[in-house]
Order: C-alpha cells, then structure tokens, then sequence
C-alpha cells in the first residue's frame, strides 16, 4: 500500500486537518492533538483494537486520511489493509453517522466484507441490484450504515444512487471514499467519462487499499 505521497514529500506550507463546516469531523480533541500524538493515538487505538503492532505505513494511511489528504496506498495479501478504514472510522464520533463507502470490483467481494465488519462491530450493507431496494436507498441516506459497499455498475449507472450520492445530505455524512483495485479505474471508465470523474472526486478523502 503506497501512502500516496507520504508526510515527508508534503511542503511545510501544506494545510493541515481539513474541518468541515457541514460534514463530519474527527472528534475534536483528536483535531487539535499534535502529529506525533494523533499517531500516538493511532498506534495505541489499533493495539488495543487488533491485539497486534501496527505498521508504520498503516498509521501513516490512517493520520494522512486525518489531515485531510488524498491517499494512495498499495500493499500485499496479510498487509492488515482492511483495518485502515476501520480504524479511521473510529476517529469519528458515533453520533456524526459517518459513512465509508467502498467501491469494489465484484459483488461477492463486497458480501464478503459486509461480514467481516458485522462482525467487527459496525453497520454495513452491500449494494447490488437485488439489495439496493428504495428501503435500503433511505437508510443509506440516513446514514444507517457505517460502511457501504458497492459494484462499478451502481456506481455509474443506478440512477437512484446517483440520486443519493449527490444529495447534500449524503455528502455531509461521507468520511472515506475508498476504491478497490485503483487499477481498474481506467477499465471501469471513471477517467474517462465527466460524470463518473465527477463522482470519483466529489469527496476530497480518497484512500485506494486494492490488490496488485
């Protein structure tokens, strides 16, 4: 997993900690932290999360995700990647009802990981064009669900989570963008059409954990 440009290649004039005025927020008393004590935080919340020792590079993705930054990240099989989402989602308070929507290559994937996280805990919910019902569409928005997974093809072509995505409600809760198999941007045509680019970068948070 690549930390996208990693702290050391950001200019000392780079902004830091984005706040929202209208979205969600990390809890505050983690935005104010110094850097080494938020990864202090960081490495501390994971330990106790995983019974294991974090990785640096995991704790870069998670405090590069906290200052706001686009990230991207490549890593093997067993690197743990699945925990960073997790573990930035925990830097938000509950009541924010922030979302993490994941943007995955196949169906199955995403009913794979949908129990990986109810069992870990969170809300989560896989959309396909037999769940995306207008129930689950309105829960969605709600923010119901503290992880949302979804196929290219709902992505781009569900013009009722088009619907959902750009409403202001929805964009207010979004914490994390992250997308599987960065690769497959370019197959998938999210460079390549305006409105699906639109989609990609409608969210300043964007962090990439797929296989290569």
């Amino acid at each position: 997993m690549n930390i996208v440009t990693t702290s050391r290649n950001v200019p000392a004039s780079t902004p830091q900690r984005v706040w929202s005025p209208s979205g969600v927020n990390i809890y505050k008393k983690l935005f104010e932290k110094s850097n080494e004590k938020l990864k202090a935080h960081i490495r501390k919340v994971l330990l106790e999360t995983y019974d294991q020792h974090e990785k640096p590079l995991q704790v870069d993705t998670i405090f590069n995700l906290a200052q706001g930054r686009d990230t991207f990240l490549l890593a093997g099989t067993g690197f743990g990647k699945s925990w960073i989402p997790e573990m930035y989602y925990k830097l938000f308070p509950q009541k924010a009802r922030a979302v993490v929507l994941l943007l995955n290559p196949l169906d199955t994937l995403g009913d794979n990981q949908v129990l990986e996280k109810l069992m870990a805990g969170f809300t989560a919910i896989n959309l396909t064009k037999q769940s995306f019902t207008n129930k689950a569409a309105d829960e969605v928005l709600a923010g119901v669900y503290n992880f949302v997974y979804l196929s290219p093809e709902i992505f781009l072509n569900s013009k009722k989570f088009e619907k959902v995505y750009y409403s202001v409600a929805f964009q207010n809760l979004i914490a994390l963008v992250v997308v599987d198999e960065a690769h497959m941007i370019y197959i998938w045509g999210l460079v390549a059409s305006g409105t699906a680019k639109t989609s990609t970068l409608a969210h300043h948070r964007l962090e990439d954990y797929g296989l290569f």
